[in-house]
């Protein structure tokens, strides 16, 4: 358990100082998946996970979740039918985008993508059956990141609940659901989704700070 609290402390700091602006992203990566973190935070019904004690809890709708960190809002999305029925999934580099890698692993398979619209990042990172979209500036991109496959990496789910959920056609695969396994190229449908519930219209494709609050 020691263990687990100073790496979950040494990633904070790097997420707090100057060093994570130094730091390469893939060495970030790598930082976050070998640390194999197991603690969690935050229980749902088939899931539970670590939300960094900097990142707020807005909404959670479903399996679709918000998080808030200064200006800055993470949407993200736990796709429990895709993990229960275990979908293959391979991704294609794509050398348009500003950064396209694949942060397959071996406990999991994922992909990190980052393009560039209007001088802004929108951040896609799939990871562990679950994807975290972020528009941020340049400046946070490396924390964001950060951020978000600390989540990621920490999702447990539970098979027995997911097993009875589906059971329960409480998850319909006929139901209409977010792909996590395709990427957006700089037009979020995810995000998308979540402005059109009238909650998140902000200037420049980001929330609205006075409709959150």
């Amino acid at each position: 358990m020691k263990k687990h609290i100073l790496l979950i402390m040494m990633l904070f700091l790097l997420t707090g100082c100057m060093k994570i602006n130094d730091a390469k992203i893939p060495d970030i990566i790598k930082e976050v998946q070998t640390s194999k973190l197991v603690l969690a935070n935050q229980s749902r019904n088939g899931y539970k996970y670590y939300l960094p004690t900097h990142l707020n809890l807005k909404e959670t709708i479903k399996t679709n979740e918000i998080f808030l960190s200064g200006n800055y809002a993470y949407y993200m999305y736990i796709d429990l039918v895709s993990y229960h029925e275990k979908v293959p999934f391979t991704y294609e580099l794509s050398p348009s985008s500003y950064l396209s890698m694949d942060i397959s692993d071996d406990r999991s398979v994922g992909y990190l993508e980052v393009n560039v619209k209007q001088n802004k990042y929108l951040i896609e990172i799939m990871y562990n059956y679950a994807k975290i979209e972020v528009i941020v500036d340049q400046n946070y991109l490396k924390e964001a990141i950060t951020n978000a496959l600390i989540i990621l990496s920490t999702i447990k789910y539970n098979d027995d609940i997911i097993n009875n959920l589906m059971g329960n056609d409480v998850l319909s695969l006929g139901e209409e659901t977010l792909n996590i396994f395709d990427t957006n190229r700089g037009e979020s449908n995810f995000l998308q989704d979540i402005k059109d519930s009238d909650v998140y219209e902000g200037a420049d494709g980001l929330p609205d700070r006075d409709k959150i609050n």
